[in-house]
């Protein structure tokens, strides 16, 4: 397959001059600025556009900076010193947070960023954190955090990229910065469609400032209506285009496409769940000023399918690292900073010593051998032999695999217990147990709550209620499935407290913590009785005996005992979660009764202010940050970290309107 075909993302050839400077042969030139244009960089980027007047200005809590070319990182992390700044000396101003949103076609590599970024002490407090969240080479958005500000690297190339950004009605970025190395030479990405796709992108009166002069560059802004004006820098070492957007109209129907629901001021917002989604939700609309009220239905928070002592921390991967497969690879990378940034805070159990994905038969194989052929980065997957894999599960299995260097297990009931327990601190965290919602309905005002014993009305409200989901009248035509699944705890021994990294096959196998390891986990469709089943302790280990075939230490495992958890997965087709507006049934219906002839162009029917996250099937912990972080971008209309094609696929309505283009019917 082809590297354009498997969406792979090179690194820049990087080579050093004597001085230390990185020099690409990518662009017969060096890869990001000199240190004499660099000295002079805050005079253009910072000071020239007049960038901390806008911020001074700026009537909003947040503002959005877009850049081409992220090179080494410094326009970057100087807008991080300056904005850090102005957050000091102007505590009373309404800005408090800062988006950055950069596309790079050919990153650098974490060790030669290291390198390319030594010169820079004073930047060391953002340097530290740019470098310990780098992401791999893998297509997509990869959103990074620091203090008040956020980082989304776009690993692909611009045009690409830029079209994949999900954008708001009112446009999406404040101020462009755009690198270039020089017209002759990168001249080319300068064209008409990249311009009309950055003012498309832009809010009305964004500004862009670029050290490209060139007359395409010039033309090719005009043409995208930005009124340009060409001078030399103050300080006198070059030439700048200053451009800002006047754009007469926008865009604003995106179909039956992802789209945003009806922006709303109030921080009120009702989440109703308890699990691991309702956590990260929680926690991700607290840092943005929400005040959250959370009702579930049990005596404490986290049962349930999150109720698991030990999970597996994997990426679900494919052959041509298709919208699912960068979606789970993406999403796994955050996870494991999240876990950490979590851990800090609050501490609890995990190991990221990595994970073995088991060659146990010929079905297997074939599986494995696919996600090799997508050529993914070797520190995300990569096939060992039989020896290797013994030696680094410290026990016998006598299999090939694939390793994953960066994957292994986490406490999830200790997970959420820390989440909650950091957003309760910040006291704008209020749970509800024993609350039990029946049903909501519109008001005026937002959403109102009846819970038997009394009604409740919050203005925005999010479902994170799993199956449950389809207890509620907006919602029971979802096309949800459960699955049961049963996880045994077994106790250790003395050849088990060896294995040293978790193990997966047609189950799982945990390292030992706390005396107990995490054997399963059965898996039975259409099943939600959440009762204990002696028997499936007993298919727990069944399974493992028959993909690791004839090892006595298997046999020594006990499972004559209750030792376990039973939870119900909520699974969807297609392995895409549900995130976003939950859509207006009936309204569907009829707006695409005759899809089969001819689609809509108008908006597909949403309800306002009423969202949901769930659908995480098994790997919950793998997806269930990322998913938090971009809903609560959604509701408080902040740049998404996912593409438009994976957002699309996460649409609640997807199959529906699927169905009705077919010609099928809708059996609800």
């Amino acid at each position: 397959m082809s590297a354009n075909k498997n969406n792979q993302i090179m690194a820049a050839p990087i080579d050093w001059s004597d001085q230390s400077v990185p020099f690409t042969l990518l662009f017969d030139g060096l890869y990001s600025e000199t240190n004499h244009a660099s000295d002079a960089l805050q005079d253009t980027f910072i000071k020239e556009n007049q960038l901390i007047n806008r911020w001074l200005t700026c009537q909003k809590t947040s503002f959005c900076i877009a850049e081409i070319g992220f090179g080494k990182g410094l326009n970057f992390l100087l807008t991080c010193l300056n904005f850090t700044k102005f957050l000091q000396e102007n505590p009373e101003k309404p800005l408090k947070k800062l988006f950055f949103s950069s596309f790079e076609k050919s990153p650098l590599t974490q060790q030669a960023l290291q390198n390319a970024l030594k010169e820079w002490p004073m930047l060391t407090s953002y340097i530290k954190p740019l470098l310990a969240q780098y992401p791999l080479l893998l297509t997509g958005c990869h959103r990074l955090h620091f203090h008040n500000i956020s980082l989304d690297l776009w690993w692909g190339d611009v045009q690409k990229t830029l079209a994949n950004v999900y954008i708001y009605q009112d446009g999406l970025f404040d101020y462009w910065y755009l690198n270039t190395f020089s017209a002759s030479i990168n001249a080319q990405i300068y064209h008409h469609k990249l311009f009309k796709l950055i003012a498309l992108s832009s809010k009305q009166g964004a500004s862009l400032l670029t050290l490209n002069t060139s007359d395409v560059t010039q033309n090719s802004l005009q043409n995208a209506a930005f009124q340009i004006k060409k001078y030399t820098s103050d300080n006198k070492k070059c030439e700048l285009l200053v451009a800002k957007l006047h754009l007469a109209s926008k865009p604003t129907a995106h179909a039956q496409h992802y789209r945003a629901s009806k922006n709303t001021l109030n921080k009120d917002i009702a989440i109703i769940g308890g699990g691991l989604s309702s956590a990260c939700l929680s926690l991700a609309l607290i840092k943005r000023g929400f005040t959250v009220t959370l009702y579930c239905k049990d005596r404490q928070l986290g049962m349930g399918a999150s109720g698991n002592q030990q999970a597996a921390l994997y990426p679900l991967l494919n052959a041509q690292h298709n919208a699912l497969s960068q979606f789970f690879a993406n999403s796994f990378l955050y996870a494991r900073h999240y876990v950490q940034q979590i851990n800090r805070n609050q501490p609890f159990d995990f190991d990221f010593s990595g994970l073995l994905q088991l060659y146990y038969d010929s079905h297997a194989s074939k599986k494995l051998d696919k996600i090799l052929a997508a050529s993914l980065p070797t520190s995300l997957v990569k096939k060992i032999t039989t020896e290797q894999t013994d030696k680094l599960a410290g026990i016998d299995i006598g299999q090939e695999a694939l390793f994953y260097p960066l994957a292994g297990w986490l406490s999830p009931a200790q997970m959420i217990t820390a989440i909650f327990s950091q957003a309760q601190q910040s006291g704008r965290l209020k749970v509800n147990l024993n609350h039990c919602l029946a049903s909501f309905e519109a008001h005026p005002r937002g959403w109102l709550c009846d819970f038997g014993d009394k009604k409740n009305l919050h203005s925005t409200l999010v479902l994170t209620t799993a199956m449950h989901t389809l207890d509620f009248t907006q919602c029971e035509a979802l096309p949800l499935s459960a699955a049961r699944g049963q996880v045994t705890h077994i106790k250790s021994n003395k050849i088990l407290q060896k294995l040293n990294i978790t193990l997966c096959h047609e189950g799982y196998l945990t390292p030992p913590n706390n005396g107990f390891h995490c054997m399963g986990a059965t898996f039975k469709r259409h099943n939600i009785n959440e009762q204990f089943s002696a028997q499936e302790q007993v298919d727990n280990k069944a399974k493992l005996a028959k993909c690791i075939k004839d090892k006595p230490w298997i046999e020594q495992i006990d499972t004559d005992h209750k030792n376990a958890n039973v939870g119900i997965r909520c699974t969807t087709r297609d392995h895409f979660p549900y995130l976003g507006a939950v859509p207006n049934y009936l309204k569907t219906k009829q707006l695409y009764q005759h899809a089969q002839k001819k689609m809509p162009t108008e908006n597909a029917p949403f309800h306002d202010n009423l969202f949901i996250l769930t659908g995480l099937g098994s790997r919950g912990f793998n997806t269930g940050p990322l998913l938090a972080e971009t809903l609560a971008s959604q509701i408080n209309q902040e740049p998404l970290p996912l593409t438009k094609s994976i957002l699309n696929a996460m649409q609640c309505n997807r199959q529906w309107i699927n169905y009705l283009k077919k010609g099928k019917t809708l059996h609800f």
